[in-house]
């Protein structure tokens, strides 16, 4: 791949190949030349094992400063040696149903405001500003899962703020489009149409530094010799995500940029949202009927075994009536055999005579012989069904 150009399309590239990409140019600009994302372009590094740069490792090499170069280990046995990259599908190349399901919600859609002051937020928002009014005026301590600490909960800062507002702007204008808006126990935040439902996060951008130890930091940190512990803190972006899947070429997140904020892409991310509604119930119609038809093969497949199983019951009964007129013939040729070689009829065996017992020869190897009523062989085939045989 000629790492000055972007790709149009499905790209192979090999581990190794990868790995001089990656050392040679900063990773969002060489995912931006795949037409990938960050985070697609560092798994795909991940699952090839091919090892990244380290935070600040651009900006340390344009300041002239020494970097460290990680060498590419061998691979192993169930690593992969190559990866097709793929770009994400744009304006041009979208699938028809999308993009006449996006003109459609765009050209539908009022512009949604984000307003420079909350007057009247909506509901659940108003709610979480009560939450965190009240705990700040108890002085209650949280732990932020995000940035892994405790601490006291504190005013809203000025990012949150702004989060609050463009979450007020987008729910509102969801809402005028007939979505209901749910609210999760913990504070998921969720689109509601039909059926469907989009689930989405408005979040403010973290970004990890390295806090110096203290005194008052436990001994375990110093483990290794380090002198300091990664933390997260908060930075001016936002980024606004769905969690939902969604058909191929929908966008599923928007992030502030130097050239275009999520204020400016509220329209963008609304008419995004509704237009996947009528996408994820057509998906969801092929999957039923997909699952219907499924079902239907499946019924079908067990009425054939059964009917299967059915046959093979009853060519086995036909047979074990076959068996069971050779042993009459041979029966009977057994038994004219003895009745030519026996002299005295009259000797008694067991209490009976030798020509009673030819006589109850006779009679048992009649009844056994199924030629003796050839009906009864097929009403015994008849009552057969496909579980009379266990084995």
């Amino acid at each position: 791949m000629n790492s000055s150009e972007s790709t149009k399309g499905p790209v192979t590239v090999t581990r190794e190949e990868l790995y001089d990409l990656v050392w040679a140019h900063p990773m969002s600009h060489l995912a931006k030349r795949f037409g990938i994302s960050d985070q697609g372009l560092a798994k795909i590094c991940k699952r090839l094992d091919v090892p990244r740069p380290k935070q600040g490792h651009w900006n340390k090499l344009a300041a002239g400063k020494a970097v460290e170069t990680i060498p590419l280990g061998a691979s192993k046995a169930e690593t992969d040696r190559t990866a097709i990259i793929s770009p994400w599908p744009t304006e041009d190349n979208l699938d028809p149903r999308v993009r006449e399901a996006l003109e459609q919600a765009r050209a539908g859609l009022p512009t949604v405001r984000i307003n420079e002051r909350m007057v009247q937020p909506h509901a659940i928002l108003a709610s979480w500003i009560a939450d965190r009014e009240r705990q700040v005026a108890t002085r209650g301590r949280h732990y932020d899962h995000r940035t892994r600490r405790h601490s006291q909960q504190s005013p809203f800062s000025a990012p949150e703020r702004r989060r609050l507002r463009i979450l007020d702007g987008l729910i509102k204008a969801l809402e005028a489009g007939g979505i209901a808006i749910l609210k999760g126990e913990r504070r998921e935040l969720a689109a509601s149409l039909g059926k469907e439902k989009i689930e989405f996060q408005l979040r403010i951008k973290l970004r990890q530094f390295k806090r110096p130890l203290t005194d008052n930091d436990p001994s375990w940190l110093r483990t290794g010799g380090k002198d300091y512990r990664l933390e997260f803190e908060e930075t001016d972006a936002q980024i606004f995500e769905i969690d939902t899947w969604l058909p191929e070429g929908l966008r599923r997140m928007w992030q502030d940029t130097a050239r275009m904020s999520l204020e400016a892409m509220a329209n963008d991310i609304v008419a995004t949202i509704v237009a996947a509604f009528p996408l994820l119930a057509a998906e969801r119609e092929r999957r039923a009927e997909q699952k219907q038809q499924q079902e239907i093969e499946e019924q079908r497949r067990r009425e054939a075994l059964e009917r299967r199983k059915l046959e093979d019951n009853r060519l086995r009964r036909l047979v074990e009536h076959a068996d069971r007129w050779r042993e009459a013939k041979l029966a009977r040729a057994f038994i004219d055999a003895l009745r030519s070689r026996i002299s005295d009829p009259d000797i008694v065996v067991d209490g009976r005579t030798l020509r009673e017992w030819l006589e109850w020869a006779d009679e048992v190897t009649e009844r056994r012989d199924p030629m003796a009523d050839p009906a009864r062989v097929f009403q015994s085939i008849a009552q057969v069904r496909s579980w009379t045989y266990r084995n």
